[in-house]
């Protein structure tokens, strides 16, 4: 009896864990998510977050992930043309973080390394008429881990699924602040247009207290789907213009 009371265990404790596996975050090199930026009926422009290879630095594999954000170019009130890159590590905080900023003729380049051994980071402004050569360069103590907007959306990615609250640090330039964030681990409905089906999503929802690139702070809510891939549908929030909506209109690499 005591022998089919361990097995019995033993079996339920490797289809929990089975379980488990199963529903951590799949990783997809080549994925790649275009997202259109609607405030009100205007379509402010185009956002494009691809996945596009890993790296190893210092004996750890990262993820190397690129952003593009673009204004429409049929709008007088607002210029983007902005080029972001993160190299990630496994547990989503950002290692590398390379910032391309066009103002006009110019190009604000800045790099942020972060030595998690050292708990330090190390910031690097460019000259804006030569992005070669080095302007400034400083180095700063992490009192906790910092996300830029490419790192929190892979870790909100990897937290859908739990039944959580965090407070995570963001960045933009030399500023930090919070960023609270709810999960709600039971799955929702929400109609996702190109598609034109229902699906099942995880949420996440909270407040910036920082106002980060193109302006974001203020409350958010977020979609995530309901799956290991955790593909970010589609999201609104405050801009410097006032709410946007970011819905997903194009992707590679995922097949739903």
């Amino acid at each position: 009896m005591r022998f089919k009371r361990i097995l019995i265990l033993l079996v339920m404790f490797a289809f929990t864990a089975g379980l488990h596996a199963g529903d951590q975050f799949q990783w997809k090199v080549g994925e790649k998510l275009v997202y259109k930026v609607r405030w009100a009926f205007i379509r402010l422009g185009t956002l494009e977050m691809h996945l596009s290879d890993t790296v190893r630095v210092n004996g750890h594999l990262l993820y190397k992930i690129d952003l593009k954000m673009d204004s429409n170019p049929v709008l007088l009130f607002v210029k983007l043309h902005n080029r972001y890159q993160c190299l990630v590590d496994s547990l989503f905080r950002p290692v590398k973080y390379v910032v391309k900023e066009k103002n006009d003729d110019d190009i604000r380049k800045m790099i942020y390394w972060f030595d998690y051994d050292r708990n330090e980071v190390t910031w690097q402004i460019f000259d804006a008429h030569d992005t070669t050569k080095i302007d400034k360069k400083k180095t700063f103590k992490l009192d906790h881990y910092m996300y830029d907007g490419i790192s929190l959306t892979y870790f909100a990615r990897g937290n859908a699924r739990e039944n959580a609250t965090f407070k995570v640090y963001s960045f933009i330039n030399d500023r930090t602040g919070p960023v609270d964030m709810h999960f709600r681990a039971e799955p929702q409905t929400v109609h996702f247009d190109p598609l034109d089906r229902d699906f099942n999503v995880y949420i996440v929802e909270g407040m910036f207290h920082l106002k980060g690139i193109a302006g974001v702070t203020g409350k958010y809510i977020g979609w995530f789907t309901h799956d290991n891939r955790r593909i970010p549908l589609g999201a609104n929030m405050k801009v410097f213009v006032g709410n946007v909506k970011v819905e997903l209109e194009d992707w590679e690499g995922w097949n739903p």
